[in-house]
Order: structure tokens, then C-alpha cells, then sequence
């Protein structure tokens, strides 16, 4: 008798143990075990004394966010198409030039994006720029005849003359500049510029003489620039790109293929638009063809 007791109970405690076993096989192997004093639900969840759990909850927690309502109308594309380049787009900026301009069209500002002290923003009375505000402080005022600027003074302070321009044309061709400055003289510096253009209105040399005195008989000797080799495509910009703006005259009606201010040429070359209008010009020193070529981007508006 004691025997056949000795065996029962031995065959129950291999049955516990082997129970045992298989129950720890079957739960996931990331499953947490259960804090002490808490009683194991299905799935390994824990229900916190005093709670209810959720119906059909599981182990799944509830979304965190609200997802949004199918009628919404969505936002805008941010990357829009620009309009087409056209022979009438005005350009907004060529390298680091920046312009500006009014809802009618007319410049108003002219800045650098390299050198933001730079720059003037331009005065209209009508439809006629009458001053030019620099950043730097001071301001030039034009003088008319006609429909033509024949002078220009630029001032750095009250009744204080910097500059003093008079301008001679041929047409509507800048032909002659003659300039007076007081910087560093008194009694002025006399400077002298010439303009010649070619068959298609581009300029094809400047001539540049100063004087060592505001007397005409005592210029130096010429300082020459020259440019050629033109495409027949419109150039974009819309004044005489010189050494102030000057309203209503353009030097360049079409894109040179080089700029030579006899040091050695500066070569042009250009990628256009379908309407024609530049897109980005190149520009290589002809005494460094192996240097790769300096690009200037246009961009307009």
C-alpha cells in the first residue's frame, strides 16, 4: 500500500512540473512578467485594483492622434511652376544684382545680394525718376530737357556735392558724359567719357580720360573699353549699365560676346530661354582658358 502511494504522488508532482514548463513556452518571448501581488489576465495584460478594463481593449493601446476629416481641402503646393520667360518679363535679378519694381513696372530699387550696403532706391514724380537714394546715405537729383536727363549731382550731406554730371546724346544714344567730381578736390576733377555703338545700337567702345585738374587741357591719357561679337537676342536690362542709372538709355540692346578692358578679354557665352531672353552667361578670362568659367544666373519676374 505504501508503495502504490509512493508512486501516485510522484506521478503528480512530474505532471505539475512538466504543466509548469509548457505554460512559460507558450508566452511571447518579449512578454513582461507580472508585477508581485498582481494576478496575470489574458494576454499578460494588468488590470490596477479598482478598475474595470475595456471591452475588447486587448493589448492594443488607443490611437494618440485624431486622424484628419476627409472633406478638408488641401493646402496649396509649395513648389509652383514659375510663368514662362517671355520677351517682356522684367528682370529681377542677373548675379548678385537685385531689382525692383512697381506694380506698373518701373524700377524702383537696385540693390546687391553680395554687397547689401550698396545700391539706391529711385523717386518718381509722374512717370519721371527725379532722385536716386543711396544706401550708403546720400541721394542724386536729375535735371531734365525734354524727355532726356542732361544733368545729374550727387550730394553726401546738405548743399555738400560729390558728384556733377552733364550728359550729351545722338538720338537716343549716350554719346558724351562729362563729369565734375569733389572728392578729393576742390576746385573739381575733370573726367571725360565717349561712347561709340555699332549697327545694332550696342556700344562697341568706351573711352574714358581724366584730368589732374578741372581744366580740359590737362586729361590724361585714355583708358579704352571695348565690346563685340553680339548675339541677336535681347539683353534683359533695363537701363544704360553704367556708372549710375540713367533713365530711359540702354547701352546694350542685344548680349556681348566679350568685354575687353585691355588687360585682356573677358569671354561671353549664354544659355537662353525658348523666348530668347539669357537664362546664364558664362564667363572665362581668355589668359586663363583652363580656369573653369565664372556663371551669372537671370532670373525674372
Amino acid at each position: 500500500m505504501k508503495s502504490t502511494t509512493l508512486l501516485l504522488l510522484a506521478g503528480i508532482s512530474l505532471s505539475v512540473v512538466l504543466s509548469s514548463c509548457d505554460k512559460e513556452d507558450v508566452l511571447p518571448l518579449t512578454q513582461p512578467k507580472p508585477a508581485p501581488g498582481t494576478t496575470p489576465g489574458s494576454g499578460g495584460n494588468t488590470t490596477p485594483p479598482g478598475t474595470t478594463p475595456t471591452p475588447g481593449s486587448g493589448s492594443t493601446p488607443p490611437p494618440t492622434t485624431t486622424p484628419p476629416p476627409t472633406n478638408q481641402t488641401p493646402p496649396p503646393p509649395t513648389n509652383q511652376t514659375p510663368p514662362p520667360v517671355t520677351a517682356s518679363s522684367l528682370l529681377a535679378q542677373f548675379g548678385t544684382k537685385v531689382l525692383k519694381y512697381d506694380a506698373q513696372g518701373r524700377l524702383i530699387d537696385v540693390s546687391y545680394s553680395d554687397l547689401t550696403h550698396l545700391g539706391y532706391a529711385i523717386v518718381y514724380e509722374g512717370d519721371k525718376p527725379v532722385r536716386l537714394n543711396y544706401k550708403t546715405g546720400g541721394w542724386l537729383i536729375y535735371t531734365y530737357e525734354g524727355d532726356k536727363v542732361t544733368e545729374a549731382v550727387s550730394y553726401y550731406g546738405e548743399n555738400l556735392v560729390n558728384y556733377r554730371y552733364r550728359f550729351e546724346y545722338n538720338g537716343d544714344k549716350l554719346v558724351k558724359t562729362t563729369e565734375m567730381s569733389y572728392a578729393r578736390y576742390d576746385e573739381g576733377r575733370l573726367g571725360i567719357t565717349t561712347y561709340s555703338y555699332d549697327a545694332n545700337g550696342n556700344l562697341a567702345e568706351l573711352v574714358v580720360r581724366w584730368s589732374t585738374s578741372n581744366k580740359a587741357e590737362d586729361l590724361g591719357r585714355p583708358s579704352v573699353i571695348k565690346w563685340g561679337n553680339y548675339d541677336s537676342n535681347p539683353n534683359p536690362m533695363p537701363y544704360a549699365e553704367s556708372t549710375l542709372y540713367l533713365p530711359g538709355i540702354k547701352l546694350f540692346n542685344n548680349n556681348p560676346g566679350y568685354r575687353d578692358p585691355g588687360s585682356g578679354k573677358e569671354l561671353y557665352s549664354y544659355i537662353y530661354h525658348d523666348s530668347g531672353m539669357p537664362q546664364q552667361r558664362y564667363t572665362k578670362l581668355e589668359a586663363y582658358p583652363h580656369v573653369q568659367p565664372f556663371t551669372d544666373r537671370y532670373t525674372y519676374k
